[in-house]
């Protein structure tokens, strides 16, 4: 499969002279805006503490409310629950309709030996994000996607940050690849 940067546009050659990132963009621009009207600004990593604040109710109520940081956090019901939920049904469907049944390789290190190892690292690399952004009292999607779309100038400077530091790790993680 092509990689979608690189992808034709819908509609056939030639149809549009906006290659299809900016399309998405620009979809993506005005979606987050109205998000942003109707509910307010949004993220994804509250979700997750939101969720095990859910589970301690349950099992042990007392303990949950004596906590404050999941007092704090809240009803797991908020918009961001349903947007998480979306994430994970979209990337399954859109994976699905694409055909694709692996997640893809283009830059496997040289400890990504087996597919349960790429999912072991995805894995942690994602709970790492998820447990940075809770520590540090944020939401790195909501910094950037919902500050980038209020205009907040921290947003920018921090998804100037985040990419910056993907590109470097993407790099030398290429590198080690090739070695």
């Amino acid at each position: 499969m092509a990689h979608p940067a690189t992808q034709a546009p819908p509609g056939g050659a030639g149809s549009s002279k906006l290659p299809a990132w900016a399309k998405l963009g620009a979809i993506f621009g005005v979606v987050s805006a109205l998000s942003i009207l109707t509910w307010g600004p949004i993220g994804v990593s509250g979700t997750y503490p939101r969720f095990i604040g859910a589970i301690f109710r349950r099992l042990t109520p007392d303990l949950a409310h004596a906590n404050p940081y999941l007092e704090k956090m809240g009803s797991l019901i908020k918009p961001e629950t349903f947007l998480v939920i979306g994430l994970l049904i979209g990337g399954f469907l859109a994976a699905k309709l694409a055909g694709d049944h692996a997640a893809p390789a283009e830059y496997p290190h040289p400890g990504e030996t087996t597919k349960g190892k790429r999912y072991r690292d995805a894995f942690i690399g994602g709970f790492l994000i998820v447990f940075g952004a809770r520590i540090a009292g944020g939401c790195t999607s909501g910094h950037i996607i919902s500050g980038i779309t209020q205009l907040s100038v921290s947003g920018m400077i921090f998804a100037a940050g985040v990419f910056a530091a993907g590109i470097l790790t993407a790099k030398l993680m290429h590198r080690g690849a090739q070695s």
